[in-house]
């Protein structure tokens, strides 16, 4: 404790640092800068908290998403004052968004030195806006007793804040006056720590006994009474053809085994889209039984031959796949419920006709308790239900076949990807094409594997970083399952993000990169622009400059594979090599466009009439 007294600066750091660790703080990563070098210190000393020195901000902001994200529990971000803040909004915006849980701590000068024209020195106050949980302007430190709790008060607050009900990104703005390292001051000088604190308050200056948080906050997750529960059963007991719809949700390990009884309970299947955290859960790598999946080829085709359902309830994001959309939007006088605890309804075309704002596993525990003996009229028979699996498995077997006769593409890519991948895999996705091609064309896996990907605000920046964070927190919990991290990109995103591939080395990554290479933002052949030839190869697929120099990826080693048993092999033989291999896998989107859309053909051509 000697060393934290030398001045109030360090004082005060360390008693916000020790607060945070307490709470549960486990992983900060920090961008270098002067002006929060007090934060820095402790952090850096600190037994209980990882650090990870990330000099970009950009890199760094979404390097703490993927730790988040897999270990679903908060990360710090620190950096210096001035534009370093300013880069880390990309990565916050994205965690809003996604409810991912961080705590933005941007060190700051203090008033005197705000709207003088000081170096470095800009408006921080609010500086992320709406895209944060809470905002809190920190006090000037002072070494005494009244202000210290609040430090610790605060930190707790900070902390249940960004990990409540609603998680997400919470921002401390945190102003300090030099001296700024921790080096003694003399005893008169108004940044002194008197010798007598310990006397003063011993809670302030050491914190509660037993390691305990100075304010323990209890954040519980939103369960409905009992009257809204029997309107919800209510509004399902008579469906016939009920459809459960799952979007994006990286927080669907809290309700997933209750989703799958209520399913059952109701006799209705579910649309898992591929970023629903709901698919292959099983020991062998397949979905589950309740599960729906090649969503795209199975929608179009399935119900154009039966009867439309009579309830759709939604969870999760509103819908990513195109095929998805559209057979929401043309099912808009059939019942739509949403479930989930954003204040925001995933509702973009404003069909939904009711709103349950609860944890989706507290409304459903109870819902198929209260069920239960009831028939509904779904489960009177199981038809329903199963005319979707047999559907489902047909297409999927012409799909398989047409794909095994297809040389090395894109779609055979995926195929070859998912077979090689092995149980306990992390999976992370880009967005645009990537995370719609898993829906369609992922391999089945040797055994369960796990799905991230930035669907927030479904952004092609900072993937790699992302894919990195993931990669690094993983391989560090003794409870996960010590698979590879294989993260998969298409080219633009890449370039987005190349400067992240330097965090390889020095921060001891081991994950495979797959990099599908086409030479362009080949989602802008599926949309209206592609009617307009030269706009759409300049400024949207990007197309026709300087081809991706994979020599220039740093620590990486690169294997450009041109075969589907070249791919294969080389799949296999980065997943236990130490370090960041690169699997550059150069295709024609032109050739993909075309090979998915006869692939889609066909397959549907098998789904049964």
């Amino acid at each position: 404790m000697k060393n934290v007294m030398t001045n109030a600066n360090t004082l005060w750091a360390h008693v916000i640092v020790d607060e945070l660790a307490r709470c549960g703080l486990r992983h900060v990563c920090i961008a270098p800068g002067s002006r929060s070098t007090p934060l820095v210190v402790q952090f850096a000393e600190h037994e209980h908290i990882e650090d990870h020195s990330i000099i970009d901000e950009r890199s760094a902001g979404f390097f703490a998403l993927g730790i988040a994200q897999a270990t679903k529990e908060p990360v710090a971000i620190l950096c210096t004052s001035g534009t370093a803040a300013a880069n880390l909004f990309p990565a916050i915006c994205e965690a809003n968004a996604a409810s991912i849980p961080l705590l933005i701590l941007t060190a700051d000068r203090p008033a005197e030195l705000q709207s003088v024209g000081a170096s470095q020195a800009m408006d921080q106050i609010h500086l992320y806006g709406t895209h944060v949980r809470a905002f809190h302007q920190v006090a000037q430190p002072e070494a005494i007793p009244k202000k210290l709790r609040y430090a610790r008060a605060l930190a707790c607050r900070a902390y249940a804040q960004a990990n409540g009900a609603n998680p997400g990104p919470v921002h401390l703005n945190l102003p300090f006056r030099k001296p700024l390292a921790p080096v003694p001051v003399v005893e008169n000088h108004p940044d002194a720590v008197p010798s007598d604190l310990a006397e003063q308050d011993s809670v302030a200056l050491f914190g509660r006994p037993n390691g305990r948080p100075f304010s323990q906050i209890s954040t519980g997750r939103l369960s409905p009474d009992q009257a809204t529960t029997e309107a919800f059963i209510e509004a399902i007991r008579s469906a016939q053809r009920p459809i459960i719809f799952a979007g994006a949700d990286p927080h669907a390990h809290h309700y997933r085994e209750d989703l799958f009884t209520f399913a059952n309970a109701i006799g209705a299947p579910i649309i898992a889209e591929p970023t629903s955290s709901l698919r292959y859960t099983e020991p062998d790598g397949s979905p589950r039984p309740e599960i729906v999946t090649a969503i795209d080829i199975l929608l179009p085709e399935f119900y154009r031959q039966v009867e439309p359902p009579d309830l759709i309830i939604r969870i999760g994001k509103a819908p990513l796949l195109w095929s998805t959309q559209a057979w929401i939007r043309d099912h808009h006088q059939v019942e739509q419920i949403l479930i989930g605890p954003d204040t925001e309804p995933a509702d973009p075309d404003h069909i939904a006709s009711r709103q349950f704002r609860y944890h989706v596993e507290r409304l459903l525990q109870p819902a198929s308790i209260g069920l239960a003996g009831q028939p509904s009229g779904a489960s009177r028979g199981g038809a329903w239900a199963t005319s979707h699996k047999i559907a489902e498995a047909a297409a999927k077997t012409g799909l398989s076949k047409l794909l095994g006769d297809q040389p090395l593409s894109t779609p055979r890519a995926w195929k070859e990807l998912g077979e090689a991948l092995p149980s306990g895999t992390r999976l992370f996705v880009s967005n645009s094409m990537p995370i719609r091609d898993l829906d369609v064309f992922l391999g089945q896996p040797a055994g369960p594997i796990e799905i991230y990907f930035n669907r927030g605000i479904n952004g092609i920046d900072g993937i790699i970083s992302t894919g990195f964070g993931i990669a690094c927190a993983s391989s560090k919990l003794e409870s996960h399952p010590q698979g590879p991290t294989v993260i998969v990109t298409g080219d633009i995103a890449f370039r987005h993000d190349m400067s992240a591939l330097m965090l390889a080395s020095d921060m001891e990554i081991n994950a495979t990169i797959v990099l599908l290479d086409n030479d362009g933002g080949a989602i802008f052949d599926y949309l209206p622009i592609a009617d307009h030839c030269d706009v759409q190869e300049r400024h949207f697929l990007t197309s026709g400059r300087r081809s991706l120099d994979t020599t220039t990826c740093g620590p990486c080693e690169i294997w450009s594979p041109e075969s589907s048993s070249e791919f294969r092999q080389n799949l296999t033989d980065s997943f236990d090599r130490p370090g960041v291999q690169i699997i550059h896998l150069r295709t024609d989107h032109r050739r993909d466009q075309k090979l998915r859309q006869s692939l889609n053909e066909a397959a549907a051509n098998h789904v049964p009439s």
